[in-house]
């Protein structure tokens, strides 16, 4: 299985979000509202996106922690196919945005960033009808503590995906980090400096487009 590419709109421009999320949409599965985008423009960015992009999945990463089911009627009435909701919240909040979800016919994805034991969480929520957990790198943790992906991160990613369920991963990903990850059945990377702060970014998403497609295209179809 070949994992979907994620542009994460980490932006707090509208119009620049546009237009990145244009430049790079022939070679990305999944177009995102990042947090500081929605807190910068608000929940109607995902409106804007989903309109522009109808045949691509549009995600609003609310990293819900409260209040579950009206966040994410909020973010599914905007547009979205997938909000998000945070691992280290309680499993009420987390149960709550999945029920939404269903209710909706969409999904909810649970965020470790984190999160202490990252499969633990996973399997927890797995129990309460969770089908898709992302495994995030902490970005203040890489600025401030040097944090990085290493084997230890890798393990951890496909111990998640022996559970049965869709894993994405997240933070600091790059051509380097996918040559780590290249044998873990991914369900999608999610890609957002290494695009959207490239010079240009069409180039940057078919670069990353074509080594995804090389580095998984051996692995057996799931």
């Amino acid at each position: 299985m070949i994992p979907k590419i994620q542009l994460a709109l980490d932006l707090l421009d509208g119009d620049k979000a546009l237009a990145i999320a244009q430049a790079a949409a022939p070679y990305v599965d999944i177009i995102e509202a990042g947090t500081p985008l929605i807190k910068s423009v608000g929940i109607r960015i995902v409106t804007r996106l989903k309109n522009a992009h109808p045949d691509k999945i549009v995600l609003a990463d609310t990293k819900t922690s409260d209040v579950g089911a009206f966040e994410a009627n909020m973010a599914f009435s905007a547009g979205a196919d997938i909000v998000t909701t945070q691992g280290i919240t309680t499993l009420a909040t987390i149960e709550a945005v999945q029920k939404e979800a269903d209710r909706w016919g969409r999904r909810a994805e649970v965020d470790m960033t984190g999160v202490g034991d990252p499969v633990a969480r996973s399997r927890e929520c797995q129990a309460i009808g969770v089908s898709l957990v992302l495994y995030h790198r902490s970005v203040d943790e890489e600025l401030s503590r040097g944090a990085a992906w290493d084997e230890t991160a890798v393990h951890t990613v496909q111990d998640m995906c022996d559970l049965g369920l869709d894993v994405a991963i997240a933070g600091g990903v790059n051509p380097a980090i996918l040559t780590l990850l290249r044998h873990v059945p991914l369900y999608t990377v999610i890609i957002g400096r290494s695009i959207t702060a490239q010079p240009d970014p069409t180039v940057a998403a078919s670069a990353i487009r074509q080594q995804i497609n090389q580095n998984w295209s051996a692995l057996p179809t799931t």
